[in-house]
């Protein structure tokens, strides 16, 4: 049987996400500051688009319309000067016509003396890590090889203060023989912060003792031999291997006092600062939404590009393509950021609703909620609700909560009421541990939430006590021990 080739005509339907499209998709999980910097950025990319002058605008963000002109011009500058082109812009010179007005230089002067001016009132940068180490080697006694030899250790030292790459990777493309880069490596763990340059928690902690507890023997050897002990509070086993139990709790006196990651001492403060992007208000006893875009301008059309576009200007094919490309583009966008908006206001009223014990009650009363209830109540697709609640903090009586705290899954309440939200139960799990007297397993957590009416597997609760970094019962025992034996300690000490 022979093959044979035929054209066949058919018709498909597919769905194509064109660029206007994504750009509208890629703006619902912006947050408000998020959305005005992409505004800035587009106002100065489309000359289409412009900010009323009654807005008003963040310092650094001003802009003139002489870079849009320029950009204009020399893409649809008319051929020869046309009087309906002079007529639309009076005040822009054509490409016959050099610019050669004061009024430019003069704006560059002025951005340039704001920005002179911002430089010296910038506060010195503080020092990092890196500096600060340097600083001392280059106060050192090391020869140039060694020196050449810590200046690339430095380098390679992250924020935490740790060494991120074996020393012979280090010296592997230089001409630095590896007892020098040893030598720089020791010299730099003496520095202060004490302990930088290491490669583990245990080497760290080992090198601090070393250098500022240099009697401390017990220390060094739970360091050395007894880490993984350690870190599973097993004193036992240490008193097993021949430790002395006075001295071990002496030398957790000294690991207790030490610090497993120096750099941090001098990584700068990081404040995490949220703006939220609504807020919910009671308002006569009605719970409403608000959106707090007020530094969000209220884009609109440029009119005089506009009417040079539908005036009979004579442009070549490719200018008035390119004008209508960027009027279409700017239409879009004032029209996602529209929808966009209200999208936000449907979704959190929706949760408002669902939440309503939450908003009037407090923390401790979310219902469970899914992505699909929401998404049912205001007739969107799920994936449009998930990408509208994320990045996105709202405003309440009882804080600022990211959107996403309001969605949980459920466990079924053994009473037959309600079921109950799982973060709910990790409060109540953690409000258990906090309140325990004698460490509490995670069966006998079960029942006690049982006995509130939550039915919940074993396995359930260890997971989510994991996820509140609580330790399991046993090492809840052993620190609650430790404490006790140094408190009697002290007790007798005083006595």
């Amino acid at each position: 049987m022979a093959l044979t080739q035929h054209l066949v005509q058919k018709q498909t339907q597919k769905l194509v996400i064109t660029q206007d499209l994504r750009q509208s998709i890629e703006l619902l999980p912006m947050s408000n500051l998020e959305l005005a910097d992409k505004i800035q950025k587009e106002v100065l990319e489309n000359p289409m688009l412009e900010i009323p002058e009654e807005f008003e605008k963040p310092e650094g963000a001003e802009t003139t319309s002489l870079e849009a002109a320029a950009e204009i011009q020399e893409r649809a500058a008319p051929e020869p000067e046309d009087p309906e082109a002079r007529e639309a812009f009076p005040d822009i010179p054509l490409r016959d016509e050099p610019y050669t007005s004061g009024e430019s230089s003069a704006s560059g002067q002025e951005r340039s003396d704001k920005k002179h001016q911002f430089l010296q009132n910038q506060i010195r940068t503080q020092e990092t890590l890196a500096d600060h180490l340097l600083w001392q080697i280059r106060m050192s006694d090391l020869s140039e090889g060694q020196m050449e030899a810590a200046e690339i250790i430095v380098s390679c030292i992250d924020e935490k203060g740790y060494l991120t790459m074996e020393l012979e990777e280090i010296v592997q493309d230089t001409e630095i023989n590896l007892s020098d880069a040893k030598l720089a490596l020791d010299q730099i763990k003496r520095c202060d912060p004490v302990g930088c340059g290491a490669r583990t928690v245990a080497e760290c902690l080992k090198t601090q003792v070393q250098i500022l507890y240099p009697l401390e023997r017990t220390a060094i050897t739970i360091l050395s031999d007894h880490f993984e002990d350690l870190e599973k509070l097993d004193f036992k086993k240490m008193e097993k291997a021949g430790l002395i139990e006075a001295d071990i709790e002496a030398a957790l006196k000294v690991l207790r006092s030490l610090e497993p990651y120096p750099g941090t001492l001098f990584s700068p403060a990081r404040h995490d600062y949220i703006v939220p992007d609504m807020s919910v208000q009671d308002v006569d006893g009605k719970f409403e939404v608000f959106v707090q875009d007020e530094w969000i301008p209220d884009l609109k059309i440029n009119d005089r590009y506009k009417n040079l576009l539908k005036s009979q200007t004579r442009f070549s094919g490719e200018d008035r393509e390119y004008l209508t490309a960027k009027l279409n583009s700017a239409t879009w966008l004032i029209k996602s950021i529209r929808q966009r908006r209200d999208t936000m206001i449907q979704v959190m009223r929706s949760i408002v609703r669902h939440q309503a014990a939450f908003f009037e009650q407090g923390p401790g009363n979310l219902r469970p909620l899914t992505l699909r209830e929401i998404a049912g109540d205001v007739e969107l697709h799920e994936s449009t609700v998930s990408r509208i609640t994320t990045n996105k903090y709202v405003q309440t009586r009882w804080g600022i909560f990211e959107l996403k705290h309001f969605f949980s899954s459920s466990l079924r309440n053994s009473d037959g009421g309600d079921d109950h939200s799982a973060r709910n139960i990790k409060e109540r799990i953690q409000r258990i541990v906090h309140e325990e007297t004698d460490p509490l397993s995670d069966q006998d957590i079960v029942q006690i939430l049982k006995k509130e009416g939550v039915e919940i597997a074993r396995r359930t609760v260890a997971k989510y006590r994991k996820v509140l970094r609580i330790l399991p019962a046993d090492r809840r025992k052993k620190l609650q021990g430790l404490k006790s034996r140094r408190d009697l300690a002290a007790e007798r000490a005083r006595n």
